[in-house]
């Protein structure tokens, strides 16, 4: 059971690192096109190539195994992941007495990262979810020309509060 926490831990990590960091940067990278190109079918499918949807999936996820630990833990009498919580932030030199405050501290960080995700959301999902591989001609310049409607409504807003 530990082994498995520790694994689905590592991979939500992976997700995140991967949704806030790797993503955005190959994604401004023209060696990587091709990674996209392979990799467009799975995230349309898993989180519809959205940063922010990803990011709640994760969370997602990380609740419903909580709520799985707190109904086992139910029937389940002996089962207590003290140990590991325990090890976890003494690895991370969290004092005892802060441990509650540091989940807290945690839970609210998160929802910062949403934030930030919602601040640098530039396209509508509809937008978003389309495979690049496949978007008509039309399709590309309608995008295209609300890209740059965009870009015109975000200058003259900036300029206006100036």
């Amino acid at each position: 059971m530990t082994a498995f926490l520790l694994l689905l831990a590592f991979i939500v990590a992976l997700g995140f690192l991967y949704a806030l960091v790797l993503r955005p940067w190959l994604k401004k990278q023209s060696w990587a096109q091709r990674f996209f190109a392979w990799v467009d079918p799975i995230e349309l499918v898993l989180f519809k190539k959205s940063e922010t949807i990803l990011v709640g999936r994760l969370l997602w996820l990380g609740g419903l195994v909580v709520t799985a630990y707190d109904g086992a833990a139910t029937f389940v009498t002996s089962l207590d992941l003290t140990p590991i919580t325990t090890r976890f932030f003494d690895w991370l030199n969290v004092p005892a007495d802060m441990r509650g405050l540091s989940i807290s501290a945690f839970v609210g960080i998160i929802g910062l990262l949403i934030n930030r995700l919602r601040k640098t959301t530039t396209k509508p999902l509809e937008l978003v979810a389309v495979p690049d591989a496949s978007l008509p001609p039309a399709a590309a310049q309608a995008v295209a020309q609300a890209d740059a409607a965009k870009d015109a409504a975000v200058q003259a807003v900036a300029e206006a509060k100036s």
